[in-house]
């Protein structure tokens, strides 16, 4: 394998992580990550393996969001999948018992005689991440089965504990949101103002008008993607003129609060805890003030696209996205959402498409064989590992999102447990040239959304199995500029600052709509003026159990590899229809003995 550009400099970023040991007890989130893989995860196959692949399982500690309205799924420049989530009082409360059930079950069905998977096949060597997300589990520090154990909490205790210990699971990726609405609202008076030249109809009697309108009211805490109905534009026609006619906030902000409860549906109907202890509204309004307050979960992904470039506006060759555009994800006959398909270099993780001719997310599809041994020690690869998956962040695939293994199964952890309400989930797929820009901890300050995550490398070659074996691995942690010059373009795209930071000036964004359905373009595109910083999120370690179920992968076989993502416990007070763990439970009793 060549090295190309990797030093003393990774061996720092990463923080003293080398190689990993097989057998360790675990008590803390921060001891089990130091545990794995820096990016990317790692095995030795033997006599179980199917192509030298192995199925996984999730071991890590995301929610499951049972309400698709409340997902938000965007790719963008740059090679980001931006996944945010609202924590309604329902997700947050079911967390410790769904967090339970995948203990119990996962356990049924790895131990005993004829267990059902077998996270021990002969000759093949893995990390033992069922033992860490047991531990985890079975941990003082969190207290997560003593808790569900127990019984008789109030409603407000289990909500506060469940979003304590997601939290604390989730380090960097749960946010207190806290948006000072009146302000959001003075910000689109003032644009309202600009755009419209004092004349309302420019506003109101254009589609695309319209689309940026109602989307930038609250930016990206809106995307409204329907075609606009009577009522939301009698509430739009109301707030544009009083916008127009620079009304005091005692009349504006209320017909503005209207827009945005119309324009976002039930996504904020929803119950946060109060400073009291007790459930109330998220939004608060009073003469003196209005603020939207809840929790949010955001996790930025590294991502694969189409092996091909376009241009930008200043003529620097970026990657280009195969499907802009809004979606929806796709039920095929017989496989569903979440399909496992047959070749090996899948990984046997679900293949998710939004896009009938088979685009959609699915894992690195690429392998490096024995990784140098410095490659090894700088990513905390064990010693006795010779395969190594790591998604590339760039141009790689025939049209599909690839990301890594781990955070594939988080998507899928993420979503609804039935098909029919995983159809419904949204994929935001941006313009090529258009980045993500978002307030992701609510301060009111958005930025560019990226992640720490500085790997690309080549293929072998360009047909068949040589396009599933990489070479020319690439760890860019001391050549960050070019890296970034080479993703996002060298020329009027951003600059950088003495103390390391990104500014992006004047990011162009795509503002999908009901106009954009599944048309492979996006034809609302606005320009955020103004500087950005670059936003880096922490690189989720992968959190993955391989394991074997025999040396081939029958219908059966991926039934079981597709029932692992599906795994569903709720609290005990919710309706476990709703939740979906009765279709969780239907499915297993197929399945398990």
């Amino acid at each position: 394998m060549k090295l190309k550009a990797f030093n003393l400099a990774l061996v720092l970023l990463i923080g003293g992580s080398f190689s990993v040991a097989q057998n360790q007890s675990v008590t803390t989130i921060e001891e089990y990550n130091k545990l794995v893989p820096h990016w990317g995860i790692s095995w030795s196959p033997g006599s179980g393996a199917v192509n030298g692949y192995y199925p996984t399982f999730y071991t890590g500690f995301v929610m499951r969001q049972q309400s698709p309205e409340k997902i938000h799924v965007r790719v963008a420049r740059g090679n980001n999948t931006r996944v945010s989530v609202i924590l309604d009082e329902t997700t947050v409360s079911d967390h410790l018992y769904d967090l339970a059930a995948r203990y119990a079950f996962y356990n049924k069905v790895t131990s005993g005689s004829g267990a059902m998977l077998n996270i021990n096949p002969k000759g093949a060597k893995f990390l033992p991440q069922l033992s860490y997300f047991n531990q985890i589990l079975e941990s003082r520090e969190y207290g997560i089965l003593d808790f569900v154990k127990s019984g008789g909490q109030s409603d407000e205790a289990i909500y506060q504990k469940g979003l304590e210990t997601l939290s604390k699971l989730n380090p960097g990726r749960v946010f207190q949101i806290q948006l000072d609405l009146k302000n959001e609202f003075a910000k689109w008076k003032a644009d309202i103002q600009r755009r419209s030249g004092g004349d309302a109809a420019k506003i109101t009697n254009d589609a695309k008008a319209v689309v940026t309108a109602i989307n930038t009211l609250v930016w990206g805490r809106v995307n409204y993607n329907a075609k606009p109905s009577d009522d939301v534009m009698a509430k739009l026609k109301t707030a544009v003129s009083l916008a127009i006619a620079n009304a005091a906030d005692d009349q504006f902000v209320p017909a503005a609060l209207e827009l945005f409860k119309a324009t976002t549906g039930t996504k904020y109907q929803i119950k946060v805890m109060g400073a009291d202890g007790k459930f109330t509204s998220p939004i608060q309004c009073s003469a003196a003030s209005c603020v939207l307050s809840y929790p949010e979960f955001s996790a930025v992904y590294p991502t694969g696209s189409m092996e091909a470039k376009t241009s930008d506006e200043f003529g620097n060759r970026i990657n280009l996205f195969a499907t802009p555009g809004l979606w929806q994800f796709l039920n095929y006959a017989g496989k569903e959402v979440d399909n496992i398909r047959n070749e090996p270099h899948y990984g046997f993780i679900p293949k998710m498409d939004y896009e009938g001719i088979g685009n959609g997310f699915h894992n690195p599809a690429v392998r490096f064989w024995n990784p140098a041994s410095g490659l090894k020690q700088a990513l905390g690869i064990n010693s006795s590992h010779n395969t190594l998956w790591a998604v590339k962040r760039g141009g790689v695939s025939h049209g599909c999102l690839r990301l890594p293994a781990g955070h594939v199964w988080e998507l899928r952890q993420i979503f609804p447990v039935e098909n029919s309400k995983m159809t419904q989930v949204s994929f935001y797929g941006n313009n090529s040239g258009d980045f993500d820009v978002y307030d992701i901890d609510g301060d009111g300050t958005a930025e560019v959304m990226g992640v720490q995550y500085l790997i690309s490398y080549g293929l072998q070659g360009s047909n068949g199995l040589a396009r599933r074996e990489g070479q020319g691995f690439e760890v860019n942690a001391d050549k960050k500029l070019e890296f970034y010059q080479d993703l996002y373009g060298a020329r009027n795209v951003f600059r950088t600052t003495g103390d390391g930071k990104y500014i992006f000036a004047n990011p162009k964004v795509s503002v999908q709509s009901y106009l954009d359905f599944k048309k492979k373009s996006v034809g609302t595109r606005m320009v955020m003026n103004g500087e950005y910083e670059l936003y880096e999120q922490v690189y989720e370690k992968e959190k993955v159990q391989l394991y074997s179920v025999g040396s081939s992968m029958g219908t059966t076989e991926k039934l079981k590899v597709r029932l692992m993502g599906r795994v569903r416990g709720c609290a005990p007070k919710t309706d476990k229809q709703a939740c979906g763990q009765a279709a969780f439970e239907q499915e297993a009793r197929g399945l398990v003995r």
